[in-house]
């Protein structure tokens, strides 16, 4: 009984860290496209994007930076 209780605790262990890892793949994949979309945008109005952003793209800043003189 005792082995079969360690097997399920590993499962769901293992099962907790793939999920997590999924969760922050798609988050990520999600900010970039908005970061995508955000920019051709920009570039669609006559602008220039500046994005700064950290790993995987978590926490980002967009600016939209056109020429106003135009």
């Amino acid at each position: 009984m005792k082995v079969r209780t360690k097997w399920v605790v590993l499962a769901l262990c293992s099962l907790t860290i793939v999920m997590g890892i999924f969760l922050l793949g798609m988050q990520s994949y999600f900010n970039n496209k908005e970061i995508e979309n955000a920019s051709d945008q920009c570039y669609e109005i006559g602008g220039t994007p500046k994005v700064e952003s950290d790993f995987l793209a978590m926490n980002y800043s967009f600016e939209c930076h056109t020429d106003e003189n135009s």
